[in-house]
């Protein structure tokens, strides 16, 4: 009636299924999670860090070759003010996401 068998690591199995470890990947199910959702962001706040510099690196060339048009000039600006504004918000995203993964990991 005893279908139990004793397992090298002290539990007990059943004899049909016999003594069988978990991957660690289904133990650590959660901390894998964390991670992709942790690299995923960080690859979405480099890619914005990147769009931020060319839109910057544009809105200066564009100021360069706006030849005193206030219109163009206007525009120009407002494209490296908020190229700026990109940027700051990525980096203390990236900033607040490495400080979470070092509260968390």
């Amino acid at each position: 009636m005893n279908n139990l068998i004793p397992c090298p690591d002290g539990t007990m199995a059943d004899k049909s299924i016999g003594c069988i470890t978990a991957p660690s990947s289904v133990i650590n199910a959660e901390s894998s999670v964390t991670n992709l959702i942790l690299k995923i962001a960080n690859g979405l706040i480099s890619i914005v860090i990147g769009l931020s510099v060319i839109f910057l690196i544009y809105g200066g060339i564009k100021y360069v070759t706006s030849v005193g048009n206030d219109e163009k000039i206007q525009e120009a600006k407002r494209i490296m003010i908020w190229s700026v504004i990109g940027l700051i918000t990525s980096i203390s995203s990236y900033v607040v996401i490495q400080f979470i993964t070092g509260v968390i990991g």
